[in-house]
């Protein structure tokens, strides 16, 4: 029975109420796929099992559902009622397997169980990527992956960060620095493009041809990749971090690129600022367990919810299975001194760490408590990104 809050406009509300009980491992023996389209569903089967799949229908998507048609019945004014038909083909064949893609979208067809791709390790010669993502933009991001690039830099006098500015919607280290670097010679649209066109598997050639420009935008030991060199790049990107996944044999190929770039330039590590919200243009990272991702969030109801959901999302989809795979790392920003000795810090740590729990397949709970975490403090100062590097 669907619950009462559920509604069902769309072909898109009806899938996502398959795909729950495809999630629950409910499907009904026989049934095989589901294919959504804007008028109706097709639906996958094994011979002699119709009827079976129809009363499993009809009992998830009760009341809503018209037996004799076979039909769902959509939200529709009082005079007329609208109706998502149902087309059943028989099948003989094993399921399809879908290529795996880095993705936080739902795939065009639910077949069975979702299963992801466990990427090979990363080679020890490469330095780390270090992914800073925020479910909710304004929560102190970009300034926390600065100060761990800094941080980095102050190790030694001769280390060095390459900082990827990948916030392709509102690149605030790319306008950051434009008063340092008005006229960059390349840029990370630069690399996704040239990526996504090298014919070669490794695209070693696009590597060395961003690497030997980038050698001319170092500040403070700190490589800095903006996202884009124009204007007109701005407001024109073609190649956007989900198409080069999509085109690539090797699924992981966005991380396994942006190392070997940071290789090619002798940094310890890559420090990338991704897009806040859940969103394709940061997939490619998130998805790759690979990937140190560090989670900012502030105290605020909305972005520790936010946080959960994709805590949540991201250990379902990505979890950390091996011993070379980090579990995230969570900053919780912003935090005003008083509030730091209210035990509110402590309550939503709580609720976070147990929105994290699917990144643990072990029940220990010191295993599972075992997620580094960070507060840094409030500072009126840092409330508006300053206006040049030096500030």
């Amino acid at each position: 029975m669907l619950p009462s809050n559920t509604r069902l406009f769309t072909w898109i509300d009806a899938e996502e109420v398959i795909q729950t009980a495809m999630e629950k491992s409910e499907w009904p023996d026989g049934l095989i796929w589901v294919r959504a389209y804007w008028d109706g569903l097709t639906i996958g089967i094994r011979p002699d099992k119709k009827d079976r799949v129809i009363e499993w229908l009809s009992s998830i998507f009760e009341p809503r559902f018209d037996n004799d048609r076979p039909a769902i019945i959509l939200e529709s004014k009082p005079d007329s009622k609208r109706l998502l038909d149902i087309v059943f083909e028989e099948t003989t064949e094993a399921p399809p397997q879908q290529k795996f893609k880095p993705s936080l979208q739902r795939p065009s067809l639910l077949c069975g169980l979702p299963t992801g791709a466990s990427p090979p390790e990363m080679a020890a010669h490469l330095p780390p990527v270090i992914a800073f993502h925020s479910f909710k933009g304004g929560v102190g991001r970009t300034i926390n992956a600065l100060s761990m690039a800094k941080a980095i830099t102050n190790q030694r006098d001769d280390a060095r960060v390459l900082f990827i500015d990948a916030d392709l919607e509102a690149p605030g280290v790319t306008w950051l620095v434009k008063k340092r670097f008005p006229n960059p010679s390349v840029s990370f649209a630069d690399f996704l493009a040239l990526i996504h066109g090298d014919p070669s598997s490794d695209g070693n050639d696009s590597i060395d041809i961003v690497a030997d420009r980038l050698k001319e935008m170092l500040l403070d030991n700190i490589y800095i990749f903006p996202a884009f060199r124009t204007g007109a790049q701005f407001t024109s990107l073609e190649i956007r971090p989900e198409h080069l996944i999509q085109g690539a044999q090797n699924p992981f190929i966005l991380p396994e690129a942006v190392a070997r770039l940071g290789f090619k330039l002798g940094v310890d590590a890559i420090v990338v600022d991704l897009r806040a919200g859940l969103s394709e243009l940061s997939a490619g990272f998130l998805l790759d367990p690979r990937v140190f991702r560090v989670i900012v969030t502030t105290l605020s109801s909305q972005s520790i919810k936010g946080t959960c959901r994709e805590l949540e999302l991201l250990g379902s989809r990505a979890p950390s299975k091996k011993e070379n795979e980090p579990v995230p790392s969570l900053i919780f920003s912003q935090v005003p001194e008083d509030l730091l000795k209210n035990g509110l810090v402590a309550r939503h740590e709580e609720r976070v760490l147990e929105a994290a729990r699917l990144f643990w397949e072990v029940e220990n709970e010191k295993d599972y408590l075992e997620m580094p975490r960070l507060v840094t403090s409030f500072s009126s100062s840092l409330q508006v990104l300053p206006n040049g590097w030096a500030d």
